[in-house]
């Protein structure tokens, strides 16, 4: 694939099960297979540092996006590709934003769930129109997915707007799935107004 960025949200808690470590590393794989660059908050705990070292590890290339209050010794990474600290939270979205072609979002708590919900309304919103992928690891999801039925039951959001994500069983369909959704020319999706 090569010179796609991946966007990827996920959790910072070092106390996640085994199995979301196991399925951060299988993502973190096929993208060091397919030499996709990851841009992530740019923390060096949890399910955010196993993906970094996962694919700094591999040779692959990883940049992190920290807002200055959350650049500490326990919190940021220190030996990443590029580290770009920026000023606020909201900055840093836009610059993840910015830099990724695509997103990804893994099992994660508040953060995570803001940050996905953030770009999701932003491409309803037309303000980019890169893919989102949702890997649902051990139904971690469900709970939003019914969220999402009961608001296009309720007439909140149109089944147009639900097909603004995808959703895959794991880690490791991500990629699949980013690969499927290229153009014939091979070229990532670049469309953004942030």
């Amino acid at each position: 694939m090569g010179n796609l960025a991946l966007c990827v949200f996920c959790s910072s808690s070092n106390l996640v099960p085994e199995h979301f470590r196991k399925d951060a590393i299988a993502l973190a794989d096929r993208m060091a297979e397919e030499k996709i660059t990851l841009i992530y908050g740019g923390g060096s705990v949890g399910l955010m540092g196993i993906l970094a070292d996962r694919i700094l590890g591999r040779g692959g290339e990883v940049i992190g996006v920290i807002p200055t209050f959350l650049r500490t010794e326990e919190l940021a990474h220190e030996g990443l590709t590029e580290m770009i600290v920026t000023q606020s939270m909201h900055e840093r979205k836009i610059e993840m934003s910015r830099r990724a072609d695509a997103f990804a979002v893994l099992p994660g708590g508040f953060g995570t769930m803001d940050e996905f919900f953030e770009i999701l309304t932003w491409k309803q919103l037309g303000l980019h129109a890169k893919p989102i992928v949702v890997a649902n690891t051990g139904g971690w999801f469900d709970p939003i997915l019914s969220y999402f039925l009961n608001a296009e039951n309720q007439r909140m959001v149109s089944r147009q707007n639900l097909a603004l994500v995808e959703i895959v069983g794991s880690g490791d369909q991500v990629v699949n799935a980013l690969l499927r959704r290229r153009d014939p020319a091979g070229t990532p999706p670049r469309l953004s107004r942030l």
